[in-house]
């Protein structure tokens, strides 16, 4: 078995490839400025050109499905259903913030992904990882950055120090170093690891969905959409 999985969630690219032990096979991790669109396909046909295999060959096509950037996230998903519809083959959609504290999973400890939600806000969640695999303590929400110690504090409290993930971490360390620390550069913005391994976890579980199934969680409206409502409650 084979999962090839994209993260375009956030400001960097990421596609890996891994198989159904868990073990990484290839991975390509883009942060260049180029636009999404621009690039994991051409990612993801080098990744398969490199393991002389070819996309009838992938088992589970896998996408971080929301919580990220409104046009990022459709792209990655656009990606993922094309390629899998054409080949009827099954799709996992992982959370972006879970797929986030995949990455940091051999850690062992509690982990709090945080993504930027921009307007002082973050879109965050809590992770308990210390058996090797997160779990859940709570649902993916939008929250701003300021309001999150008395959370941070009681897993402080059961767990130990947290570690933070996501580009939304920064502003977390100055608000609350004294409850987090940062994971290394290397580690903070995660890859498309974390979103194979989520969705291998998913297809264990049965929780595969077919291509067309598959659809962004936004957690939020788009600024847009925020600007016409606005325009239309003035009219």
């Amino acid at each position: 078995m084979k999962i090839l999985g994209f993260d375009t969630a956030a400001k960097t690219a990421s596609v890996a490839v891994m198989d159904e032990t868990g073990r990484l096979l290839a991975l390509s991790y883009l942060d260049s400025g180029f636009t999404h669109s621009e690039t994991v396909l051409p990612m993801a046909k080098n990744l398969l050109d490199a393991l002389h295999a070819a996309p009838s060959d992938i088992d589970l096509y896998a996408v971080n499905c929301g919580p990220g950037s409104f046009t990022g996230l459709r792209i990655g998903i656009a990606a993922v259903k094309a390629m899998a519809f054409a080949l009827d083959k099954p799709c996992a959609g992982p959370s972006t913030l879970e797929a986030l504290a995949w990455n940091a999973a051999d850690w062992r400890m509690p982990v709090c992904t945080a993504m930027d939600a921009r307007c002082g806000q973050v879109y965050f969640a809590l992770f308990d990882c210390s058996s090797g695999e997160p779990l859940r303590l709570c649902e993916d929400r939008t929250a701003a950055a300021g309001e999150l110690r008395p959370e941070l504090e009681a897993c402080a409290a059961r767990f130990g120090k947290i570690l933070l993930m996501g580009d939304g971490a920064k502003p977390l360390v100055d608000l609350y170093g004294d409850l987090c620390r940062p994971a290394p550069p290397n580690l903070i913005l995660g890859s498309a690891y974390g979103t194979c391994a989520a969705a291998r976890k998913m297809y264990r579980e049965g929780n595969t969905v077919p291509a067309d199934a598959l659809v962004p969680n936004y957690l939020k409206v788009a600024q847009a959409e925020r600007e016409r409502e606005a325009r239309l409650a003035q009219t």
